[in-house]
């Protein structure tokens, strides 16, 4: 199942909302795998009402076979916060001899237990029958990252796509990862006389093999005409550059 770094829906009748139950932070972690590590993450009630909170492991797309969730113990696994407290959580990282080298990546995901659906007979002269409390959950994915041994970055990116519509510029392309780590695929849009119209990140391709990456910029009047894009590695190597007519 996919997951959404931060994300929760709250409804309110008639009115679509954003929040938080709980906030995280930080938000990732990067580890060397040569020796067992302990990190720390704090996690802050933003309700005023207590919260109860379970964790566990997922493997990040990509990386089904190479990932984190055997070598990472996390204490406490469930949690009760106060409303406005902040309680931390522990885990720690302990690198497997047999591990081959290259990028491992794992999700921590935290999880609000929800409380029990609530449902009321409502009996007036204008409602009568049955009426349910809704509850919304937060789950919040937080990413941990570990390298072993030598990282080495080679791929491509093939059948690169750029398409204009609605002052919304369109980047797909299809990766392949030859490396073990994933490659970190940023992106550069040039206009004609070779201005920087837009710059950031296309996506990550995954540790080895294929994987397809997209992306939407808001870009307005370009309709008809030519932009360079340029697409770069973490290293900095040009693995794309072309003109391309809008």
């Amino acid at each position: 199942m996919k997951k959404i770094f931060a994300f929760l829906m709250t409804f309110i009748i008639g009115t679509a909302a954003y929040a938080l139950n709980f906030s995280v932070a930080p938000t990732g972690f990067k580890v060397e795998l040569k020796k067992p590590v302990t990190q720390e993450v704090y996690i802050i009630n933003n309700t005023p009402a207590p919260l109860r909170i379970e964790t566990y492991m997922e493997a990040a797309e990509s990386f089904e076979d190479f990932n984190l969730n055997n070598n990472i113990t996390v204490f406490p696994k469930m949690i009760s916060i106060k409303p406005g407290s902040k309680q931390t959580i522990r885990f720690r990282v302990k690198p497997d001899a047999n591990m081959t080298d290259g990028e491992y990546r794992s999700l921590l995901i935290f999880k609000e237990v929800p409380q029990e659906i609530k449902t009321v007979i409502v009996n007036d002269k204008n409602n009568k029958g049955l009426s349910t409390e809704l509850t919304f959950i937060t789950e919040v994915a937080i990413g941990v990252s570990g390298t072993k041994g030598k990282s080495i970055i080679d791929g491509t990116a093939q059948n690169i796509k750029v398409s204009y519509a609605g002052q919304i510029l369109s980047l797909k392309c299809d990766t392949t990862s030859k490396g073990n780590t994933a490659m970190r695929i940023d992106y550069v849009l040039e206009n004609e006389s070779g201005k920087v119209i837009s710059e950031g990140r296309l996506g990550t391709s995954a540790r080895t093999g294929e994987k397809k990456l997209s992306t939407s910029i808001e870009a307005p009047e370009l309709k008809g005409k030519k932009v360079k894009l340029i697409l770069k590695d973490q290293n900095n190597k040009t693995i794309y550059s072309g003109i391309n007519s809008l």
